[in-house]
């Protein structure tokens, strides 16, 4: 018995990464796509090479306001009372105004403020890994890709991500401003490295 452990431990293990390949290719396949505005960084570290920050737009109720300067009002009052609510929680659940492309035009972490909107509304998890609202993300925070591709994934201005009805997201594609994908892999030409 002891000469099959590791057999065992193997499959076992190969079992466990196929099911969970099957599983977001289930959710990839069989869930809403909705489409956040970017607003990405692109730096390059030594270890990982080239990639991209995602920092999504979310668009949450009373940003809008806080961004023309109206200090001491009811929009302050309104991020002030969201950061409140998000300390110390790693997820939390919110709900997205959508247009008719399924791009999101406004968060808000009150079911009934959406409701009262006309348009579509989607359920949506965000991970808080800092307690800031503009820390907030629903998906992949980054997007590694391969030296040479930069040019092309500076078009990206939506991330397309799937959601379930439970609000969970998966990283599907970064798009250009028409929600077209980018493919920007096609545009490496592999066999001569350039």
């Amino acid at each position: 018995m002891k000469k099959f452990l590791p057999l065992i431990l193997a499959g076992f293990s190969i079992l466990l990464f196929v099911g969970l390949i099957l599983k977001h290719e289930h959710h990839l396949v069989n869930s809403q796509s909705i489409f956040v505005e970017l607003a990405p960084f692109d730096p390059r570290s030594i270890l990982q090479g080239d990639y991209m920050v995602l920092n999504y737009e979310l668009h949450f109720e009373g940003d809008a306001e806080a961004d023309r300067g109206e200090e001491g009002s009811l929009a302050d009052k309104k991020i002030a009372a969201l950061e409140k609510h998000i300390q110390d929680q790693t997820h939390l659940l919110s709900y997205v105004q959508l247009d008719d492309q399924h791009r999101v035009i406004q968060t808000s972490m009150d079911e009934n403020l959406l409701k009262t909107h006309q348009g579509t509304s989607a359920r949506l998890l965000l991970k808080n890994p800092s307690n800031r609202l503009a820390n907030l993300y629903p998906a992949a925070s980054s997007f590694l890709f391969a030296e040479g591709l930069e040019p092309c994934y500076r078009n990206a201005k939506y991330a397309e991500i799937k959601v379930k009805d439970n609000g969970q997201a998966l990283l599907a594609n970064l798009v250009d401003h028409n929600l077209r994908a980018l493919n920007c892999e096609s545009q490496k030409d592999w066999v001569q490295g350039g």
